[in-house]
């Protein structure tokens, strides 16, 4: 029997209602709608045949096991707890990918707003298949009160008139294709100035601005990159101010 066969004959053990496609179980599967991208929209997903279902519930549960260093068994009792677990979060946000999904509501994450798991759930979305990133890079784009909000002056003001100058419709960053994983450094800018060893992950202009910090916010240094790998498109100064995030970058450069 082929491999293809024996996932199809494991998924009609399942009872429909252990699942959550509204389409009925088919007998046989072609191989086209086997497997599944994490980086797909959740709710396409969750909708296909129940032997991608089960795929997606076992890698929900290998994702989760690393994060916490807790594997449990994968069964048709714990697919069906995982779908369902899934399924509400997922209807409320069809624009969510699996991973984002997952990264957003793993157990023991702070999803707060301004927390490492929000800016998280807002960079995984850089991933996503057509993902517009001259939209999401825009999004980002401070306005000068927000700048002053983080920043004292002269340095604000400066950095003010070279983001206003620097941002323009149609600019945008994003991985490039071969970028599969997302790096990340999280903390304040609080932390920074009483000498968060984080320092040491941000370009090594951030010693000459810490002085400058008007505010203690939320701050992040990112990567994209290969997965294992630690070179890739990094990208500094993603700060959450006036409860959203924008991006700040090279704040150094405005003391030239």
């Amino acid at each position: 029997m082929t491999p293809l066969r024996i996932l199809t004959r494991l998924a009609g053990l399942a009872t429909t209602s252990v699942f959550l496609a509204t389409t009925p179980v088919r007998a046989e599967v072609s191989a086209k709608d086997i497997g599944f991208d994490p980086h797909e929209s959740c709710y396409e997903i969750l909708q296909r045949p129940d032997v991608t279902k089960i795929m997606a519930a076992a890698w929900v549960f290998g994702y989760l096991g690393a994060e916490r260093g807790d594997v449990r068994p994968v069964d048709f009792g714990n697919a069906k707890t995982m779908l369902k677990n899934l399924a509400e979060p997922c209807a409320a946000d069809h624009d969510l990918s699996l991973l984002e999904l997952v990264a957003k509501n793993k157990a023991g994450a702070q999803t707060t707003a301004g927390s490492e798991a929000e800016a998280r759930s807002l960079l995984l979305k850089f991933f996503a298949p057509g993902a517009d990133l001259a939209a999401l890079t825009a999004a980002l784009f401070p306005s000068e009160a927000e700048v002053h909000m983080v920043y004292n002056d002269p340095l604000a003001s400066r950095l003010a008139a070279s983001y206003a100058a620097a941002f323009k419709p149609g600019i945008k960053f994003g991985p490039k294709p071969e970028h599969d994983d997302l790096l990340m450094y999280y903390t304040t800018t609080g932390r920074l100035q009483a000498g968060d060893p984080m320092l040491e992950n941000f370009p090594g202009g951030y010693k000459k601005v810490l002085q400058y910090f008007k505010a203690d916010v939320p701050i992040v240094r990112f990567k994209f990159v290969k997965k294992g790998e630690t070179l890739g498109l990094a990208v500094d100064g993603l700060v959450y101010v006036n409860d959203h995030w924008v991006i700040m970058p090279k704040p150094w450069r405005g003391l030239d």
